[in-house]
């Protein structure tokens, strides 16, 4: 089975092309309950690797210590348990080839070897007491916030701000090519600063991209979680900018899924 899945630090999105599904990235500690209420449809008590803890909606409310790792690279075991429970939850069959993304700043090869050794192979995984053989043939990892731009109709330049929970990721295509001189990371996000204004978190944006050669006249979209709260306030620097068509917190992983249709064919 062919799927994409971007591991958020917010929120994990899965796509293969039929569906469109997400739950809380959230990740808590396991313990015992004396009460067993149900606080949404993605209450997760997991187990794998010799771990158990609580994931999701249910990790929201039960856990103590509940919280998503952040951060310019998604390898590391967080994102990995957020992959295999995006596949234990939605996806069919037991083999997969998947596409997962990486902020564009470590869009690295020894980044990505990293993240392809820690999710192909065989992982076993038990979700509510329902235990499922995962086995990942191929994995490739693609480039967040640029490969959206893939969504984007017609050639010549186009610009992608991606606003996450952690990070900011600004791409740029030339011609339907990724440009690395024009793409970077900024290593914040929405939920890693504390009390600032969207205006004011869309003018370090702006300010950034500036500083990275883009220019006010040029045709920039907008998408990510954090894509509405900050479009209006990024008018004042890009007046042409636009939200890419559909759900923008969906865009990445619909991206994905292209790359990983040519990819995987």
């Amino acid at each position: 089975m062919i799927s994409a899945i971007d591991a958020g630090n917010y929120q994990t999105k899965f796509y293969d092309g039929k569906q469109m599904r997400s739950f809380p990235s959230l990740i808590g500690e396991y313990r015992d309950r004396n009460l067993r209420q149900q606080h949404g449809d993605y209450d997760f008590d997991w187990q794998y690797g010799g771990q158990r803890g609580f994931a999701g909606t249910l990790a929201m409310y039960e856990s103590e210590c509940a919280d998503s790792r952040k951060g310019e690279t998604k390898a590391h075991p967080d994102a990995r348990l957020r992959v295999l429970l995006a596949l234990h939850r939605f996806a069919e069959g037991t083999e997969h080839q998947i596409i997962v993304g990486q902020p564009i700043s470590t869009h690295q090869e020894t980044e990505k070897a990293a993240i392809k050794e820690m999710l192909c192979g065989r992982h076993e995984l038990t979700v509510n007491g329902q235990r499922k053989l995962i086995v990942i043939r191929r994995c490739e990892v693609a480039a967040e916030g640029v490969a959206a731009g893939l969504l984007v109709p017609g050639g010549g330049i186009i610009r992608i701000i991606d606003v996450g929970s952690g990070t900011v990721n600004f791409g740029t295509l030339i011609d339907r090519r990724f440009n690395d001189r024009g793409s970077f990371t900024l290593g914040t996000g929405m939920e890693t600063l504390r009390s600032v204004q969207p205006s004011d978190f869309a003018r370090q944006i702006a300010l950034r991209a500036l500083a990275g050669g883009w220019l006010g006249t040029d045709k920039v979209f907008i998408c990510g979680g954090g894509a509405e709260v900050i479009l209006e306030s990024l008018r004042a620097y890009f007046p042409g900018v636009l939200m890419i068509e559909g759900d923008a917190s969906f865009a990445n992983v619909k991206a994905f899924y292209l790359i990983a249709r040519k990819v995987y064919g």
